[in-house]
């Protein structure tokens, strides 16, 4: 008749299968995850400077992870960033300073999933700077009224 095989040669056969196992299966999952974030497609945000008399608008934008600095945007002109949304169940969320001069300024989330979601803004969202404060560009309705200047200028 055959050898027997031991108990314990069994018990180690079966998790050196189990290990293996586990390490594919998590180099799949990370080749897979990190192809199809590579094809997640990037979102965009543009603050544009409406201002009249030839005012710069000082803009400042930041995720949790990002600080895009300080910018100086000249009339008619804008500032874009792009970026790949948190992956599966992470949110993302930029946030912004605008200054149209050292007397007023606006705090905006300038991207948040939930505003993208409500205004049906796909992968791009526009904001404009004008005399009376802050619009959002909502496609084929135009520009609407999102936020007055504030008072006094607070420089994070």
């Amino acid at each position: 008749m055959g050898k027997e095989i031991s108990s314990s040669s069994r018990v180690t056969s079966t998790a050196a299968i189990l290990s293996t196992t586990v390490i594919i299966s998590n180099l799949l999952l990370s080749a897979t995850t990190a192809a199809a974030y590579s094809f997640w497609p990037y979102h965009h945000v543009h603050v544009t400077n409406e201002l009249t008399g030839g005012k710069v608008l000082l803009v400042h934008c930041k995720s949790g992870t990002r600080d895009l600095g300080v910018q100086n945007i000249t009339p008619t002109n804008e500032f874009t960033w792009r970026f790949r949304p948190g992956f599966l169940f992470v949110s993302t969320l930029f946030w912004c300073y605008v200054a149209p001069d050292g007397g007023r300024h606006i705090h905006f989330n300038a991207w948040t999933d939930h505003v993208a979601e409500k205004y049906e803004y796909g992968y791009s969202i526009s904001w404009v700077a004008k005399d009376d404060g802050l619009y959002v560009r909502i496609p084929k309705k135009g520009d609407q009224y999102w936020q007055m200047w504030d008072q006094g200028r607070i420089m994070e």
